[in-house]
């Protein structure tokens, strides 16, 4: 069977109906074909997961479809690791490769893991999703390990992230950090104390960068907000209805839904006040605005982050300072 002409296509289109027996013949397929791991993981694989993610992002696929999806691919990671028979280099360095405390989202990481490993030049051992840090600690206090490469996905575990690097700093490990949680440019890795920041997954293949012994202590605010207090989310859900009272009459299922919003406009306003960066905040209330066009104005949205500001206030000034930040970069873009 000869490759497709566009292999992305050909994959997409299998990835679209689910098909795990298709997506991992493919993806051998085009490996027998000549085509590179590192080409088939970055220009196949990877494009078509930020499409699941997109997919999921504007509620065209529920979070069923996008774990089946993300299912097939990660068979084809599987299948393509298998049938890859790395080059015989020397391998002066090992890399352990892990995802962030609280960070669920492996397959990132796999796929960055699967392609420094397949050139042989280091050797590369995978820790696996959401390695607590103390575990992490345990783990690279071997002596074995001569850098972390961490993945980090959602910006609601750039604390755990956090926590890991102090873990590995520890132990005179330095980290390199990626993943979209990081944006597009090393200021986030740099301000949870990163010793550098890994933009693809070839990164891993550099110099070993030098260690900063930059541990970022985690403000109390910051771990107020990312475990919010349940009282916190009630005091604010009841001024919202106050102030909107038709959203009174939402279902059950829509009434605890909201609910959970308000916990994650927290989660990410620690998270940004971690990183001095309010456009993490500004990013999730983005999304629900878009997300929730078609039930509510913007404007429900960034007023009722303004109450939970208003309610985080006395116990997080600075957080209720972010939030507020966020949310006139939102009321800018969109006025």
């Amino acid at each position: 069977m000869s490759s497709p002409t566009d292999p992305a296509a050909a994959y997409g289109r299998l990835l679209e109906t689910f098909d795990v027996h298709g997506a991992s013949d493919l993806v051998v397929e085009l490996l027998d074909g000549g085509m590179s791991v590192e080409r088939i993981i970055t220009d196949v694989l990877a494009p078509a997961q930020v499409g699941v993610g997109e997919r999921w992002e504007s509620g065209a696929w529920s979070v069923a479809d996008e774990h089946v999806a993300t299912s097939v691919t990660e068979a084809a990671l599987a299948a393509l690791t298998h049938a890859a028979r790395p080059r015989r280099g020397t391998q002066t360095r090992h890399v352990a490769v892990a995802c962030a405390e609280g960070e669920w989202h492996s397959l990132p990481a796999r796929m960055a893991a699967t392609i420094a490993g397949a050139t042989g030049e280091v050797r590369v051992t995978m820790l696996g999703a959401s390695l607590p840090a103390e575990q992490l600690h345990r783990r690279l206090s071997v002596g074995d390990i001569d850098m972390l490469a961490l993945s980090c996905s959602m910006p609601t575990n750039l604390i755990g992230a956090a926590r890991c690097i102090a873990a590995a700093h520890d132990v005179a490990v330095p980290v390199m950090i990626g993943g979209r949680a990081l944006g597009g440019t090393h200021d986030r890795a740099h301000a949870i104390g990163a010793d550098a920041w890994a933009p693809d997954a070839s990164s891993i293949l550099t110099a070993r960068p030098e260690l900063m012994g930059r541990d970022t202590d985690i403000p109390t605010e910051v771990m107020l907000l990312d475990a919010v207090d349940d009282a916190v989310v009630a005091l604010t859900y009841d001024r919202m209805l106050a102030a909107f009272p038709r959203l009174a009459a939402m279902t059950a299922y829509q009434h605890a839904r909201t609910r959970e919003d308000l916990g994650w406009m927290a989660r990410h306003t620690a998270a940004a006040l971690l990183t001095d960066d309010p456009s993490i905040a500004a990013d999730v209330l983005t999304w629900l605005c878009t997300r929730l066009s078609d039930f509510v104005p913007a404007s429900v949205i960034t007023d009722t982050a303004a109450l939970l500001a208003e309610t985080l206030e006395p116990q997080a000034p600075h957080g209720a300072q972010m939030l507020r930040r966020g949310i006139a970069a939102v009321d800018a873009g969109t006025s």
